[in-house]
């Protein structure tokens, strides 16, 4: 096939195995370059379990988002549990949830599951580190970024 001006911008290599039950494939995303600073993560979530993230915080922005795996996307059967701050929120309807830097966040327990759903989560930094305790960590993301050329 012919090499096109814009083929780097596409990257199909993006399922890694998933930590979460029932330990299928996650796909990932990751933008690090001069400019941007961006991951994404998509788990496919069809059994109830929970998070094995503890409370933490971070020194930049994520975004969650909980999506129905339907074609229509208000068809969201499923309880979550997301603790800000260490106060419990309940996400039972198609949600996005801003987690501003700094913001202690965690555990998340998805509790119910009566249809699939995506859980996505947003980080906005080339580089996904927690801080529990006071001190930071590197999560063990192995996950290629994508580099401009």
């Amino acid at each position: 096939m012919t090499k096109r001006k814009y083929d780097h911008l596409f990257t199909t290599d993006i399922h890694y195995q998933n930590t979460y039950p029932p330990k299928k494939a996650m796909m990932f995303y990751g933008l690090d370059d001069e400019k941007n600073h961006f991951q994404i993560r998509f788990t496919h979530i069809s059994v109830p379990f929970e998070g094995l993230e503890p409370a933490h915080k971070h020194d930049f922005d994520e975004v969650f988002v909980f999506a129905p795996c339907s074609d229509d996307l208000t068809d969201f059967d499923a309880e979550c549990e997301l603790y800000l701050e260490g106060e419990k929120y309940i996400i039972n309807k198609p949600t996005v949830v801003h987690v501003p830097a700094g913001l202690t966040h965690c555990p998340i327990r998805h509790v119910r599951v009566g249809l699939p759903y995506f859980f996505v989560n947003c980080v906005m930094s080339g580089e996904y580190a927690r801080d529990a305790d006071g001190r930071k960590k590197n999560k063990g993301m192995d996950l290629p970024r994508y580099k401009k050329p």
